[in-house]
């Protein structure tokens, strides 16, 4: 497959994911990354993202091709969190991208042309700035309080119809969103969701990630 067959496959994966799962080693705690993922993929999530705050790329790289290789193995998307250079080493599918973090002008420059690149927003300003600087995804949040960003204000649910009328590329709402509360963020007008701690804290992960991808319907045909 050359490399605009598979920027092509990448981004219809984008477009169909409805659920994306993140991997965040300050969450895990002992629990095993691999084992964890394997359970989140058999459950339905069909994004899944290493984040590993503090921890540095060189300690990161045999964790992040496991989990390529298991993302590779279900036909599942895996994204890095912060760290273009890895993504592009370990052959990920793209990276991710906070407001603090690089343009992704100069995360285009390290990466491979057919990875993808998403971006952190919390306003409609940084959502559209984050689609017109070329971003393939956006995320928007935090939606509600989260354990694992405290000191982040809430956005709220009005954010996402405002979103949802503006932006053309796929967004994905984050924050706070588990099982009791994502009827009201897709009555808001969500297409897609991140969860974190939900799934990670979940007694049964691979069995909470089914019924929250029952809850959002069948792959996004949206173009």
């Amino acid at each position: 497959m050359d490399g605009e067959e598979r920027l092509w496959l990448r981004k219809m994966r984008l477009r169909q994911a409805r659920l994306y799962g993140i991997i965040d080693l300050g969450v895990l705690g002992d629990m095993d990354p691999a084992a964890t993922a394997e359970k989140m993929v058999a459950g339905g999530v069909e994004i899944l993202q290493l984040r590993a705050k503090g921890r540095t790329p060189e300690s990161l790289e045999a964790l992040a091709l496991s989990l390529r290789e298991l993302a590779d193995c279900a036909g599942v998307l895996f994204l890095i969190n912060d760290w273009p250079l890895l993504a592009r080493r370990v052959g990920a599918d793209g990276v991710h991208l906070g407001q603090e973090d690089q343009p992704i002008a100069e995360a285009r420059e390290i990466l491979a042309d057919a990875q993808l690149i998403g971006k952190s927003t919390h306003s409609l300003e940084q959502a559209l700035a984050a689609e017109r600087e070329g971003a393939d995804y956006i995320a928007v949040g935090p939606v509600f309080a989260t354990p694992t960003k405290p000191e982040a204000k809430p956005v709220g649910l009005r954010l996402i119809g405002e979103v949802r009328g503006c932006l053309k590329k796929p967004f994905f709402c984050i924050g706070g969103i588990r099982k009791p509360n994502l009827p009201a963020v897709l009555s808001a007008g969500a297409d897609r969701v991140v969860m974190v701690s939900a799934i990670l804290q979940a007694a049964d992960i691979e069995g909470y990630c089914r019924e929250v991808a029952a809850m959002l319907g069948p792959k996004n045909l949206l173009a």
